[in-house]
């Protein structure tokens, strides 16, 4: 997931808290929990909310993820210093909206800590403009780009995996381990390789304050 230095954004963020009713008796898809009273609670959770693999330990994309509860979402979040500045009347990048699967969101509530197969899945879309009846700002278009971070005992020694589903790809392979997500999110995610600062309710959770902007 894309990543950047703590601190120097503004983020914009909605919250959407999701209630769940889970139905029991779900198979279990994917690598198995770190602990036996983990795995017989993953047991009761429906398949579609839990990471599954082909054969080849490719990671299929998930279904229904807009449904999930929404953690944040930004606009123009960048992890580089801009090459240059918007032209007025444009839009400063693109939506970013981060997703986690509801059971995983409220273990993360009662325990404060997020679970074996927790996915946060952040989704990118085109800023438009000018469309009936609006007469200014942005929405999102149709999304470009989604991609998974995967905590997962035995992907990497981090204890996440980073997926990235581009055009129409079903299973995808992990990224690299040298790929710059995982030390971005080691040295900038302020909690477990997460970068809870941006995500209201989980910041609230953990007793945090919002990330200062530039100066402050």
């Amino acid at each position: 997931m894309t990543i950047g230095t703590k601190g120097r954004w503004v983020v914009g963020v909605v919250v959407l808290l999701a209630g769940v009713t889970w139905a029991t008796g779900a198979t279990v898809f994917g690598v198995g929990t770190s602990s036996a009273a983990a795995g017989a609670a993953i047991q009761h959770i429906p398949a579609e909310y839990l990471p599954q693999f082909t054969a080849d330990g490719k990671l299929r994309r998930p279904e229904g993820w807009e449904g999930w509860v929404l953690a944040g979402t930004s606009m123009g979040l960048t992890y580089n210093e801009p090459r240059e500045a918007p032209k007025p009347g444009d839009p400063p990048g693109m939506f970013l909206n981060v997703y986690v699967q509801p059971w995983a969101y409220d273990r993360f509530l009662d325990e404060g800590e997020f679970p074996e197969e927790t996915m946060f899945i952040l989704s990118m879309s085109e800023p438009v403009r000018k469309a009936d009846p609006a007469r200014g700002g942005f929405y999102q278009g149709p999304i470009q780009l989604m991609e998974v971070h995967l905590k997962q005992e035995g992907l990497h020694e981090s204890g996440w995996a980073f997926y990235g589903f581009g055009g129409g790809a079903d299973a995808v392979d992990k990224f690299p381990d040298t790929a710059p997500c995982y030390s971005c999110h080691a040295d900038h995610g302020d909690f477990d390789h997460a970068f809870v600062q941006f995500y209201p309710k989980i910041r609230e959770r953990l007793g945090m304050e919002p990330p200062a902007e530039d100066g402050e």
